[in-house]
């Protein structure tokens, strides 16, 4: 045992959350994928990747931050033209389609369980 482990308790059958989905990735993931490779963006590099996610009220886009802010995104919410607010998530990645895949998963859980809807993604190229 390490020394930590004598003052912080293990729980040796706890395991690490995946950072990649097995799920099969969705196609417009995929071609957003692409069109980054095809602008010679290093794709083996962590990007920051921001997530949109669209609700009618101010309310349960804040709940929706304070969420993902506690799944270490950093958050923005912004009063559209049309009543509607969006989030912007943020956080750094690979951009492999098993991570982008499960950033989706969790932008679009969030987001139904606030009554909002998940827009997609955008990372800038990363040379």
């Amino acid at each position: 045992m390490d020394w930590v482990g004598m003052f912080v308790p293990r729980n040796p059958f706890k395991k690490p959350a995946p950072f990649e989905s097995l799920n099969e990735p969705d196609e417009d993931d995929l071609e957003r994928l692409a069109e980054l490779r095809e602008q010679g963006s290093q794709l083996h590099l962590p990007h920051p990747v921001r997530g949109f996610l669209v609700f009618d009220a101010e309310t349960p886009a804040r709940h929706a931050a304070e969420q993902l802010r506690k799944e270490a995104y950093r958050c923005t919410i912004r009063a559209a033209q049309d009543g509607s607010w969006m989030v912007t998530a943020i956080t750094q990645v690979v951009p492999t389609p098993g991570a982008i895949q499960k950033l989706r998963e969790q932008f679009e859980q969030i987001s139904a369980s606030y009554q909002g809807s998940y827009r997609g993604w955008d990372a800038p190229v990363v040379y």
